[in-house]
């Protein structure tokens, strides 16, 4: 007699014996998770923290941009009576305009204009004296004499408008009318 144990036949498969194989189970997890991307618009390296959508545009000007420019190819896919993009070449008019400026200097007697207070007859005179010691001026008294026979004319006339005023020919001047509304001013009293 044989030993069961030991006896092997082909009914016999479905048992474990010892050294013998029956399955190998192998099971592989693959996993992927987006790292990095790049810009949709720039091309440029974007670093995807793993939460939420994936970023197409590194910054949300790119963003703007991109949407700008897939707003303004729709419009332009339009036909033209639509508002869409001819195909036609612009046209345009361009209206040229020159200006030419002569000036004509002339040698001869020029108006004077005397100082009209106490600063412009200060800043006039030492303009003058500077000239003087400078050499710029010459024939100083020429136009010192021209000058002062001009003044002289300026003062004969306010003095005719003092003895007018003094006479009762010329009526005073008014004084100065008082600033701001009525209400304000009764309060400054």
């Amino acid at each position: 007699m044989t030993n069961p144990e030991q006896q092997h036949g082909p009914g016999d498969d479905d048992q474990e014996h010892d050294g013998d194989v029956l399955a190998v189970r192998e099971t592989t997890y693959a996993s992927e998770r987006l790292k990095t991307t790049t810009c949709a618009w720039c091309g440029e390296r974007i670093v995807y923290a793993g939460v939420g959508r994936p970023p197409k545009y590194c910054r949300d000007s790119h963003r703007k941009r991109a949407s700008e420019l897939r707003t303004a190819q729709r419009r332009a896919a339009r036909p033209v009576d639509e508002g869409g993009q001819t195909t036609e070449p612009v046209r345009e008019v361009v209206e040229r305009t020159e200006t030419v400026t002569r000036t004509t200097v002339r040698r001869g007697p020029a108006k004077v204009r005397l100082p009209e207070d106490i600063y412009e007859w200060q800043h006039a005179l030492v303009q003058l004296q500077n000239a003087v010691r400078d050499g710029r001026l010459a024939g100083f008294h020429e136009v010192l004499v021209r000058d002062l026979e001009a003044t002289a004319a300026v003062v004969r006339e306010r003095q005719e408008y003092v003895e007018q005023r003094v006479a009762g020919l010329v009526p005073a001047p008014r004084p100065p009318r008082p600033q701001g509304s009525k209400k304000k001013r009764r309060k400054r009293r």
